[in-house]
């Protein structure tokens, strides 16, 4: 029964101890940043697309979606990291305030660019800049409630 137990505890202890690549709060906010800085260059990218300042490619903007679907992914488990809501950081203390409501928001995000990711690889450009239109509104209502400027 001991060893049982024994095995249980490092067992985990194991899978704790993996269960975050952070050592530090300040890598926890360094890896969401750069998860967060690399979606909005692909946003951006699409987003001049959409406005027309830049030319339409179809197979690019496809890509850009699959990309920040993907990185959308990321940043969760960082704001997970006790601590990581201090120092160099804009997020809001209402993350962690309204938990429920930013993980609400991110899943819906997640959400919108799975399917922006769909549709833009159907190769339908209105259908794509429609569902463009709803990811960045999401997008924007975040940051709003839970990002300093």
């Amino acid at each position: 029964m001991k060893v049982k137990l024994l095995l249980s505890s490092i067992v985990l202890v194991a899978t704790t101890a993996v269960a975050s690549p952070f050592e530090k709060p300040e890598d926890a906010i360094h890896y969401r940043q750069s998860a967060f800085t690399m979606i909005a260059a692909n946003f951006g990218d699409m987003a001049e697309m959409v406005k027309g300042r830049k030319d339409w490619n179809q197979d690019v903007f496809a890509q850009r979606a699959q990309y920040i679907s993907q990185l959308s992914l990321m940043p969760e488990e960082a704001f997970n990291v006790e601590g990581s809501d201090k120092g160099d950081t804009k997020a809001k203390p209402e993350i962690w305030s309204d938990w429920n409501g930013f993980t609400g928001k991110l899943t819906k995000f997640q959400g919108d660019l799975a399917q922006l990711a769909d549709v833009s690889s159907e190769g339908d450009e209105r259908a794509t800049k429609k569902a463009f239109g709803v990811a960045a509104k999401n997008c924007k209502s975040c940051h709003s409630d839970y990002k300093f400027r």
